[in-house]
């Protein structure tokens, strides 16, 4: 059997995992791992994560601020990284959102640059990913103040429910499942992806975090999707060539990538 995966989101620039970045990628491509989205989270990691997608061509970079890092932002930043989203290999701005669960910047500090980043992703016609956690209602609130600008985009790590994920499907998102799919205690998260159009979902590792359950208290990385993967086929009863066919379709499509960019 051949699959082919896309983890729609990875930070490979982290401490975590660029020590052996190289070896990463090579399991990741031994177990059919032909696309990662390379997700920036600040100034200089967007910078480093667009720097790994030159170097490996089943790689593509976002780039934007996480909502942690909200409380450092000043005017100028983003100006600063514009000019790193006229590469094509950047496909999307993100990770950009809201976390009102660690809370290490401000909640207002934090609507502040989400709505910021959401018109500048605008203004560069990029689609957005989107970081929430705790923070659902206000996210949803302010996409939808902006909903006519909107092209798009990913909800990353989705684990809400199924009227929440309705209701990013209505904005246009496609929902994003990590290796928290797979964990004993998430019968409800289950539930609501047997309920989803199957052409609305995307799996993902968010590497070297959340690892799916095989892999519980180690480090995460983007060969692991298969397990997420495997969790989502099992719900649907699909078999895995199947529910991969999908998912890697859904990806392409969520990122405006082609496919022939990514065989061989």
């Amino acid at each position: 059997m051949t699959i082919r995966l896309a983890d729609t989101h990875a930070h490979l620039d982290l401490p975590e995992i660029l020590p052996d970045q190289e070896e990463v990628l090579a399991r990741a491509r031994e177990a059919g791992v032909a696309l990662i989205i390379n997700v920036g989270i600040g100034l200089e990691n967007s910078r480093q994560v667009l720097a790994t997608a030159r170097k490996h061509p089943h790689v593509r970079a976002t780039i934007g601020i996480h909502p942690h890092a909200a409380a450092s932002l000043k005017d100028g930043d983003l100006q600063a990284l514009t000019p790193l989203a006229g590469d094509p290999l950047v496909v999307a701005v993100g990770e950009i959102g809201l976390d009102f669960y660690r809370r290490r910047s401000p909640e207002e500090t934090q609507k502040h640059w989400f709505r910021q980043q959401l018109e500048w992703a605008y203004g560069l016609k990029k689609i957005v990913v989107i970081h929430t956690r705790e923070a659902t209602a206000a996210t949803l609130k302010i996409l939808q103040e902006t909903r006519s600008q909107l092209r798009g985009g990913v909800m990353h790590c989705f684990g809400g429910s199924l009227e929440e994920a309705h209701s990013f499907l209505d904005l246009g998102f496609y929902l994003s499942f990590a290796g928290p799919l797979t964990y004993p205690q998430a019968k409800g998260l289950r539930e609501v992806v047997k309920e989803l159009p199957l052409d609305r979902i995307l799996v993902e590792t968010d590497c070297p975090y959340l690892p799916p359950q095989p892999w519980r208290g180690k480090r995460n990385e983007p060969a692991y999707v298969v397990a997420t993967a495997r969790q989502l086929a099992e719900l649907r009863g699909l078999s895995l060539e199947e529910t991969t066919r999908a998912t890697w379709e859904n990806s392409l499509r969520a990122f405006g990538l082609e496919e022939k960019d990514f065989l061989g």
